[in-house]
């Protein structure tokens, strides 16, 4: 009889348990969908995570640890987790942002994103009347405002400023995202004081001057500041130097604005894609910066640096970024989490395996970090050797 009826408070405890658990999972299965759906998450990592916790989590609690502990076990595994997600969004509307470089590629995506959210969308242009500023005119709304923006021109900033701060009146420019960059191909030897001038000029002081001329607008909105860096503004790669040089020390900027702004309630973030194909990637553009390039060398370095190997290093890089992902969706999701989210993340790599290697790099030896790098380089041993060199 005993043993009767302790099986019957045993069968209780069951069903008792099992009512509990069931709800704490209802209730984390339906905080995650919802999560997901309203911020636009794909599978991942933490995805993945979740999906244990639901199917391997609860059984494993309640059958092996069981009791109140495995509850309290079980709903702690759930809240960590959840944690871990990302924030949900902040609402996008009533929220102005000024992108740069929005000509083409990230730039030109973001802003027709950020418009369809609500956003009002200063997008800048290096020609306001190009094709990608002239695609942006008929497929984004009417809040969309196209500006001419040279971010070496302090006039055109000035100009921006200006007209930005009459439209946002007392809410402020709620974010900034520098995202306007230049790239040039070439050995530091051969990278022209002119062409070194020109990428910093736009990479990072074309970044600060106009990151100073709205901050006021910013500050007052207590908003963002997205800063668009690369791979190599951590690694560095043969014949990328110039760039590489820009991007460190934007990422160096970025850091030490970051840290000022707190007291200001400003985040500051930077984004890092990594081997997406953009429109400063496409043929013509590309051929036309070697040209640049090499009308900038003088005579002397023309003779130890022969025309050949441009064409060849520019040809091979060409074939190379085709099969660069052509789908800008997970830079887009990154840069629109760092304006909205409710906890942006100071950095954001944009690529399959982009966190392990920046992560793995600074820990490596000089020497092991140097052979991963020329892993990564996409030219040829023979271009990297500089077999058209004079004397090779």
């Amino acid at each position: 009889m005993e043993i009767d009826i302790q099986d019957e408070i045993n069968k209780d405890d069951i069903v008792f348990y099992s009512v509990l658990y069931s709800t704490v999972t209802l209730a984390f299965a339906i905080a995650v969908v919802s999560k997901f759906f309203t911020n636009e998450f794909r599978f991942g990592f933490r995805s993945f995570l979740t999906l244990i916790i639901l199917f391997l989590g609860e059984p494993l609690c309640q059958f092996l640890v069981k009791g109140p502990q495995g509850l309290l076990l079980f709903s702690v595994g759930c809240l960590i987790i959840y944690s871990i997600l990302p924030a949900n969004n902040l609402p996008a509307d009533k929220k102005s942002v000024l992108i740069t470089g929005c000509d083409s590629g990230f730039g030109n995506a973001l802003a027709l994103k950020l418009d369809s959210l609500g956003m009002q969308v200063f997008a800048g242009c290096l020609d306001e009347q190009g094709a990608g500023a002239k695609d942006l005119k008929s497929k984004c709304s009417d809040r969309l405002k196209l500006l001419r923006l040279d971010v070496t021109k302090p006039k055109d900033i000035e100009a921006a400023a200006s007209l930005i701060k009459s439209t946002v009146g007392d809410e402020g420019l709620w974010g900034l995202v520098n995202n306007a960059g230049v790239w040039y191909f070439a050995d530091l030897e051969i990278t022209s004081d002119q062409i070194l001038q020109k990428v910093m000029d736009v990479n990072l002081f074309g970044a600060i001057r106009l990151t100073k001329a709205v901050l006021p607008l910013i500050k007052q909105a207590h908003g963002r500041i997205i800063n668009v860096s690369s791979l190599l503004g951590r690694i560095s790669l043969e014949g990328n130097g110039a760039y590489s040089m820009s991007k460190h020390a934007l990422v160096a900027f970025s850091n030490t604005l970051r840290l000022e702004m707190k007291k200001w309630e400003v985040d500051v973030s930077i984004v890092e894609p990594i081997a997406y194909y953009t429109g400063n990637m496409q043929g013509a553009a590309l051929m036309e910066r070697k040209e640049e390039l090499w009308d900038s060398l003088n005579e002397e370095t023309k003779k130890i640096y022969n025309k050949a190997y441009l064409d060849d290093a520019y040809s091979h890089l060409d074939s190379s970024f085709q099969k660069y992902s052509k789908d800008l969706t997970p830079v887009i999701r990154c840069m629109r989490s760092a304006l909205l989210s409710k906890r942006p993340k100071e950095r954001y790599p944009c690529d399959t395996g982009a966190e392990i290697l920046f992560f793995l790099c600074p820990l490596l030896p000089v020497w092991l970090a140097d052979c991963l790098s020329n892993s990564i380089c996409v030219l040829p041993r023979r271009l990297r050797l500089n077999a058209y060199c004079e004397g090779k």
